[in-house]
């Protein structure tokens, strides 16, 4: 009987081991799992970068690093995500890098007015030296960058006229986000900036209180503004980066290999991203038609025209981004136009 207690007794702690490495492989395995946050919808192709960066990450990893999606703004705006991922409350996050720029200054340098062409010269800027340095960046935030995706060139949505210049973009009141360098921008194209909430302003323009919104052709799609707008016009006036951010705690916690898997990973997906979203700002015009708005491409003349006029934001944020930085930004974008 004594030794049947003891064999029980060793059993029974046997087991107890068991099932505490048991729980403990389940632990490892749940902190393997990233928790990626966004206020984008899933048809959108922010949303479905993220689909496209779960896919390749698990791919790589064989199945040992999982992306789990909070989309639709689950865990708040953009400002409430960056702090959640500078806490460790939140593993990762795609944020507009112009509201980045309110606890990195640099990250106003992206929105300047007319800074860009095009995608392809954005591309080579997010993706060269000019991009890896500007993530170095965040790491002084407890944030750690892992890739670039994007929404696009703004472009203007409006009841009142197309905007095929400044003199049609004279007067009229654009809803802008309450950033001082979207304000600077509308206001220096001509028009009156009005910082309003997205709901105040879907409101403004069905009342006339507003005359237009300020948003990229690809979203105001998916947010059906075809159904309150009657224009959509592709000024194009600055470009919307949406970098992937996580929190620097939770990068630590994986291993050399895994850090290097998941920027490749977010790499990958995210370029994919950005040349689709390329492509769906060209076939946007023929669906924005097929809903009955009335679409317009600015003339070379009228875009160096605006590009002119708001020309003073660069004076204005100077100071904020940095002289030298902004001389080195320029001089990349400069030698890159001459190359290409």
């Amino acid at each position: 009987m004594k030794l049947r207690g003891i064999l029980q007794s060793v059993f029974s702690f046997s087991l107890c081991i068991v099932c505490v490495v048991v729980l403990s492989v389940s632990a490892a395995e749940a902190s393997k799992r990233i928790r990626v946050a966004t206020v984008a919808l899933p048809e959108t192709t922010i949303g479905q970068s993220l689909t496209k960066w779960q896919e390749v990450l698990e791919k790589k990893s064989g199945g040992k690093l999982k992306v789990k999606i909070l989309d639709r703004g689950v865990m708040g705006g953009d400002r409430e995500m960056i702090e959640g991922c500078r806490l460790g409350t939140l593993d990762a996050a795609i944020v507009s890098g112009s509201v980045l720029a309110n606890i990195i200054p640099q990250y106003f340098m992206i929105p300047l007015p007319y800074l860009f062409n095009n995608h392809d010269e954005a591309n080579a800027f997010l993706d060269g030296p000019m991009g890896q340095k500007m993530f170095k960046m965040l790491e002084s935030k407890n944030l750690v960058g892992l890739g670039w995706a994007t929404w696009s060139f703004r472009g203007v949505w409006c009841n009142t006229r197309p905007v095929t210049g400044p003199e049609a973009f004279k007067g009229l009141k654009i809803r802008t986000v309450e950033t001082p360098l979207d304000m600077s921008t509308v206001n220096n194209m001509g028009g009156v900036a009005t910082p309003l909430a997205w709901g105040e302003a879907l409101l403004g323009m069905r009342q006339g209180t507003v005359d237009g919104i300020s948003t990229t052709y690809g979203l105001g799609y998916h947010l059906k503004l075809y159904e309150i707008a009657k224009y959509a016009s592709r000024t194009k006036h600055y470009y919307e980066s949406a970098p992937l951010i996580m929190s620097k705690s939770m990068f630590k916690k994986f291993s050399p290999e895994e850090q290097k898997l998941i920027k490749e990973s977010a790499a990958e997906a995210f370029l994919w991203a950005r040349k689709q979203q390329a492509q769906f700002d060209d076939k946007s015009a023929a669906l924005l038609e097929a809903k009955g708005v009335k679409v317009n491409a600015l003339s070379p003349e009228a875009f160096e025209a605006f590009r002119k006029l708001t020309r003073p934001a660069y004076t204005e944020f100077r100071s904020k981004i940095g002289p030298d930085f902004m001389d080195e930004c320029m001089q990349f974008i400069e030698d890159y136009r001459k190359n290409n």
